[in-house]
């Protein structure tokens, strides 16, 4: 019986045609499937080809499960020389079993953007930007008190939070173990290096437009989207730092004239005569009257009257600039009295003083 079918095999293999053959295999070990346009043009490189009906064997591809829902090959009938990768219901990236060993998918049912779960490094980063991608362009304004209401913070990634939500849609259907695995895993990510950023919820009210969630409710910040505003609030600032130099500049210019105008009022004020208070004053025995007088004023005097105006006795002021006479009380009697400078036959001023005995 066995060498019954060890012949059958042996037919089988040997009936195997290569013009009209779906599955050619080479004596080198290679494989081709599909009809090979030119069969002389063997790949020595790949293990395994797969032809397709297209230009110059395009639309080689191979399906996976129900029909054409997942797809790995050329799509189209041109010759594209393109690898496609096509799932339905989006594209997981793996490199285990375990949800943990998600690096990256696309599941439109769950996020309209690719989720990444790794750090990414790259030489750059190119957003398109181009003015035709774009209409109902407005400029920014006012963006100063708004971004002052954002509160950078530090943190860690949490790990239960990553293994309940984001891999949700990858861990349907996991077992206990594999569960226990996604939760150590993300346990190194929760100890690991700190982070620097913005809380979305805070930057929501702030700046919604920058804030985008998903259907489960999680939400994703568009930091690239920040810096725009940033611009904007340094263009604010400089406006504001030009207007309080022109203030400032005015307001120098103002407190310039005030403090020449002061200067000027002060020399004229030293300038000018001017009578002091005697002191003491109550007096009984003396008491010294002070004065001013510039150097160009040719006569002045004290003159003391009583309080019914009677002129009882006068003082040269001889002295200029600060100087002062002596008044005493030998020849006066208890009471109240006037004083007065004249200088050139001018009142400078008057005052009252009071002796005692």
């Amino acid at each position: 019986m066995k060498k019954f079918l060890y012949l059958a095999v042996i037919c089988l293999l040997a009936s195997i045609s290569p013009i009209n053959a779906q599955l050619i295999i080479h004596n080198n070990g290679h494989a081709e499937i599909g009809t090979n346009p030119d069969s002389t043009n063997i790949d020595s490189v790949s293990v395994l080809k797969v032809f397709g009906d297209g230009a110059n064997a395009s639309a080689g591809r191979i399906s996976i499960g129900n029909g054409q829902n997942v797809i790995v090959g050329e799509l189209g009938t041109d010759d594209s020389d393109r690898l496609w990768l096509h799932g339905k219901q989006g594209i997981y990236i793996t490199r285990g079993t375990a949800a943990d060993d998600t690096i990256a998918f696309y599941n439109p049912a769950h996020s309209p953007s690719l989720t990444i779960n790794s750090d990414v490094t790259a030489h750059g980063f190119l957003v398109q930007s181009d003015e035709r991608y774009k209409e109902d362009i407005e400029p920014i304004n006012q963006v100063l008190s708004a971004l002052q209401t954002l509160e950078p913070v530090s943190y860690k990634l949490k790990s239960h939070r990553l293994a309940g939500s984001v891999l949700a849609l990858s861990s349907k259907g996991m077992s206990a173990n594999d569960r226990a695995d996604m939760n150590a895993y993300y346990q190194k990510l929760e100890e690991g290096c700190e982070r620097y950023g913005f809380l979305a919820q805070n930057v929501k009210d702030a700046f919604p437009e920058l804030v985008h969630t998903d259907n489960d409710g999680y939400m994703s910040v568009d930091y690239i989207g920040l810096i725009p505003i940033l611009v904007q609030s340094i263009n604010e600032l400089r406006a504001e730092l030009s207007e309080l130099k022109g203030d400032k500049q005015d307001n120098s210019l103002t407190a310039l004239n005030a403090q020449q105008a002061s200067q000027s009022e002060i020399e004229a004020s030293l300038s000018a005569p001017k009578l002091y208070q005697n002191a003491p004053n109550p007096w009984s025995s003396e008491t010294v009257i002070r004065y001013r007088l510039p150097d160009n004023v040719s006569r002045a005097d004290i003159y003391i009257y009583d309080m019914q105006g009677a002129q009882i006795k006068s003082i040269p002021a001889t002295g200029r600039g600060e100087s002062q006479v002596t008044l005493t009380a030998h020849d006066l009697k208890a009471g109240m009295y006037l004083y007065a400078l004249v200088a050139d036959g001018a009142l400078v001023d008057s005052k009252q003083m009071i002796l005692t005995k």
